[in-house]
């Protein structure tokens, strides 16, 4: 009985399906199950999208991260790799200088890397000493002039003290080393003494009131020393001071060297 009650509710459910399609409109009884029905499936449909979502990014979290990892890894490299590009680079440059500086006569220059600094005692370490030949008094240069000389000597590094050390550097027997230099802008060129003010400043003090010095003139070595060449670099005039009653002319110098930029310097030996 149910089957066939239920075969003749579907047989008058089809005819007005059919004649309400014949009339191009939906009849009530599938309008009825539509509103009933949609709501519950837009819902489904959305918790069904929002799950889909969720399981996708949980399975994709483990990739981003070993991905993440990757890419701050590759990073850390190319700073390595940069740094050490820029370093090849100065230390490439500071060669060339060295080489257009030529050879100085009577000396051989030995390389050697700063690894020390004593900023208030105005001295470098570098990484050379007796074994490489290098002895106290010598003079060190580096690609912008010249640095100072060398103080303290042990088997495999040395102390150098820098020009602008205030007060004139001792030798090994602790005697005054005089550095002279003299205005190679000038024809004759005036000599004259030269001593540290500050950390950042020399002192050359000529003997001539009326030395025809100017700022902005050259100043460099004037191989008066046993260990310290004519023509290295010193620096310029940035001052001058003269003084009649005492008979000299004081000329403040800016060194060549930027302690900065002081990673590779050459002793002549």
């Amino acid at each position: 009985m149910v089957l066939v009650g239920l075969s003749i509710l579907g047989v008058v459910l089809g005819a007005v399906q059919n004649g309400s399609r014949s009339q191009e409109h939906v009849d009530r009884v599938t309008s009825t199950v539509r509103s009933v029905i949609m709501p519950v499936g837009l819902v489904l449909n959305s918790i069904s999208r929002s799950t889909n979502s969720f399981v996708t990014g949980t399975l994709s979290a483990t990739k981003l991260v070993e991905e993440n990892r990757r890419l701050k890894a590759m990073e850390q490299v190319y700073a390595t790799y940069s740094e050490r590009i820029e370093l090849l680079k100065s230390e490439n440059d500071t060669l060339r200088t060295m080489q257009g500086f030529g050879p100085v006569k009577g000396k051989k220059r030995i390389p050697a890397v700063v690894y020390g600094f004593s900023i208030n005692e105005n001295r470098l370490t570098i990484n050379v000493g007796s074994n490489q030949g290098i002895k106290a008094g010598c003079a060190v240069e580096s690609a912008e002039g010249l640095v100072g000389t060398v103080e303290d000597v042990e088997p495999n590094r040395s102390q150098v003290l820098m020009l602008t050390s205030a007060g004139l550097q001792p030798n090994a027997k602790g005697k005054a080393v005089l550095i002279g230099a003299f205005d190679v802008n000038r024809n004759p060129p005036p000599a004259g003494l030269l001593r540290g003010e500050n950390s950042s400043t020399l002192t050359l003090t000529f003997m001539d009131p009326k030395a025809p010095v100017q700022i902005g003139d050259l100043i460099v070595t004037s191989g008066y020393s046993e260990k310290i060449p004519q023509g290295l670099i010193i620096g310029r005039v940035i001052q001058l001071d003269p003084s009649e009653e005492f008979g000299t002319l004081k000329a403040r110098v800016y060194p060549a060297f930027s302690l900065g930029r002081l990673e590779v310097v050459y002793v002549l030996i």
